[in-house]
């Protein structure tokens, strides 16, 4: 399974990141590629216990079957529900958020391997494994959203 722990899935990631230009277009969705990547920025810091996002309380999430098929089997579904603190507020300029990206995913792949991370909104406690394929998914969905 990929994950952005992994430093070639990181580097994959990464390379596709800097292939975006201020002019890349959706294929799907409403963001434009700065709104993207501020959201991604916004997702990362979640992950690095940065950003407090409160449970949905939805708790069939949390649990084996529909927790394992979701971060490992199912595609990200377009057009998601996100959560209100991760939604994109007005967007810095396209190579800020870009380069405030990539410096999180760098952090993020580089961190710990062991143990739990903080909890995450939907899926509840995730592992810090889960967090690095949660984050490699999540990153591919919105890349591929833009042709990237």
């Amino acid at each position: 399974m990929r994950s952005i722990l992994n430093e070639g899935d990181r580097a994959e990631i990464t390379s596709r990141v800097r292939s975006l230009s201020v002019s890349s277009t959706r294929r799907w969705g409403s963001m434009g590629v700065a709104d993207m990547l501020q959201h991604l920025s916004l997702s990362a810091r979640m992950t690095l216990g940065e950003l407090p996002v409160p449970s949905s309380n939805k708790r069939a999430f949390q649990v084996f079957p529909l927790k394992h098929l979701i971060l490992y089997v199912l595609p990200f579904p377009k057009g998601a529900p996100t959560a209100p603190e991760l939604k994109p507020s007005v967007a810095a300029s396209f190579e800020e958020e870009r380069a405030a990206l990539l410096e999180l995913l760098t952090r993020i792949g580089t961190g710990p391997r062991e143990g739990t991370g903080p909890a995450h909104p939907l899926f509840g406690p995730l592992t810090w494994g889960e967090w690095g394929v949660a984050t490699y998914k999540h990153a591919n969905h919105h890349l591929k959203q833009f042709g990237a």
